[in-house]
């Protein structure tokens, strides 16, 4: 894909912001794995072990049998809708029913006549990208659990509960990859990185935040402390292979 040299800054800045938030993705994500690690459920194994096992058994899953694209849609199309009603007359608009629009919000094309109008949902790059940092059924899972534990005992389901957290975990950031991959005709390489990195650091932290519903004793502040701290030993070893 050719470009502009007015293009140039724009690309170097994004390339720059992906060069500085995977390490912090990647510390976050070991952080939040150190946490389970320390943790033991009913069956004598570790919280992450069966995080791992579940997520691995969606990837066999996906790859093998079935691509639950539906299940998917159903959850992207909520929060659209949830993000229309909250957002949706006071973003701005990237593009309207109309055409394409500038700055100032003026028309620079009018639509094809035989061309469908889109839907309010794909106006607005907050409404758009929204339903991608929301892992849905992650927190119905993290939900489910903080229900069980309030009426009932919930030793008997703490595997479960861990296995279904890890599954669901991997259908979100699978089918939101396989969804952003669609948009890679029309976005330059380090657009689409970017995207993928930003949805990824905040799931890890919507996670963070709900993952004690289903793994008893899992620290939020724990995990994402020690996630920065393991981000900020990234950084270094990437400062000192760059310039030492």
């Amino acid at each position: 894909m050719s470009f502009s040299a007015r293009e140039l800054p724009g690309r170097l800045v994004k390339a720059v912001m992906v060069a500085v938030l995977f390490p912090a993705v990647l510390g976050l994500l070991l952080g939040v794995l150190a946490q389970l690690e320390t943790i033991v459920l009913n069956t004598g194994e570790t919280a992450r072990h069966w995080v791992a096992t579940g997520f691995l058994s969606y990837v066999g899953i996906h790859l093998l049998l079935y691509r639950p694209v539906p299940l998917f849609r159903v959850g992207h199309r909520l929060f659209s809708w949830l993000a229309v009603w909250l957002f949706g007359g006071q973003v701005a608009s990237v593009e309207s029913p109309e055409g394409k629009t500038n700055g100032a919000g003026k028309k620079s094309a009018k639509p094809s006549p035989a061309a469908p109008a889109p839907q309010p949902a794909e106006g607005s790059t907050l409404v758009a990208f929204s339903p991608y940092v929301i892992p849905l059924y992650t927190l119905l899972v993290c939900l489910a659990g903080a229900l069980i534990n309030h009426w009932s005992n919930r030793v008997p389901w703490e595997d479960p509960l861990a296995f279904c957290a890890g599954a669901t975990i991997a259908f979100h950031w699978i089918m939101t990859a396989d969804d952003l991959q669609q948009q890679r005709s029309r976005w330059h390489l380090e657009t689409y990185l970017l995207a993928i990195g930003l949805v990824f650091l905040m799931t890890v932290v919507i996670v963070s935040a709900c993952l004690p519903g289903a793994v008893p004793g899992f620290s939020p502040f724990e995990a994402l402390s020690d996630g920065l701290a393991r981000g900020k030993m990234l950084y270094s070893a990437m400062i000192q292979s760059v310039f030492l």
